[in-house]
């Protein structure tokens, strides 16, 4: 019962999905951080449906449909769910690595609630960035390359199955820092967070799903999985590094940052392996 509360504090938080009213107290707090990830989860669920219905009315249907409507598809759905809370964070983040100022005034300008130049351009960037990965992507599934011959949807959903990973690593990874890395302020959502959540019991719940997803992955697709990997645990290593030397640890906003790091690198990874 109190996993399915944490779960549902979860969803609550960190996506725009109706869910029941639950009591905000470290009780129900306790596992929110190992429901997290579900979020990702759904969001991959969606990309899927969207991938099914883009194959429905391309080789089923024989209905025509533009690629750019696919991929636009694609690029909204991660906000839509998420109600853009990390992309908030990840705006907030550019602002303040682009201030280049003092540790005490990057942590002042996360807190800020206007948006600085640096913020809207990386705004801009990153969704320019995520539709032209999307659209590649959507290019090699349904594009002419593909289209001339009927491949079994079978084959082609599990061919997909390696994007739609990218929403739950990144979740697991960031839930993960949240229950081991330090903490730059003793105010805010994570700290919050992290003085609530059962932290090793976290860690190890986030240890062992990036396991076995990973091995699964490595398994199944080889060097594909290998390099999904690979870029995931590289972002990782980075967000430590940059989280630490600019604010002297994690906040909510440079989580955010994170998470939406880390999946448009997976979709690099995954448009340059099928180049």
């Amino acid at each position: 019962m109190t996993f399915i509360k944490s779960m549902i504090l979860a969803f609550s938080t960190f996506s725009s999905l109706p869910a029941p009213r639950v009591e905000w107290n470290e009780k129900n707090m306790r596992y929110m951080m190992c429901a997290f990830p579900l979020v990702g989860l759904v969001i991959a669920v969606f990309w899927l449906a969207w991938f099914v219905f883009g194959i429905q009315l391309l080789f089923v249907w024989q209905r025509s449909i533009s690629l750019h409507l696919i991929a636009l598809g694609f690029t909204l759905i991660p906000v839509f769910i998420s109600g853009g809370i990390h992309l908030d964070g990840f705006m907030d983040t550019c602002d303040a690595l682009a201030s280049h100022a003092s540790r005490e005034k990057k942590l002042e300008i996360l807190k800020d609630s206007h948006s600085g130049a640096f913020a809207i351009l990386g705004c801009l960037l990153y969704f320019l960035s995520y539709y032209v990965l999307s659209y590649e992507i959507c290019d090699y599934f349904f594009g002419s390359a593909s289209s001339h011959r009927f491949v079994n949807f079978f084959v082609r959903l599990m061919n997909f199955l390696p994007i739609v990973s990218i929403f739950i690593i990144s979740r697991l990874l960031s839930a993960f820092a949240v229950a081991t890395f330090p903490i730059a302020k003793n105010s805010g959502l994570v700290h919050t967070f992290a003085s609530a959540s059962a932290k090793r019991f976290t860690a190890l719940w986030c240890y062992i799903f990036f396991l076995l997803i990973s091995l699964a992955l490595i398994y199944f697709y080889r060097f594909l999985g290998i390099a999904l990997v690979g870029a995931s645990l590289s972002v990782f290593c980075f967000y430590f590094v940059v989280a630490v030397k600019n604010f002297g640890g994690i906040t909510g906003d440079t989580a955010g940052w994170f998470v939406q790091m880390c999946e448009i690198l997976g979709l690099v990874v995954l448009v340059i392996s099928n180049c």
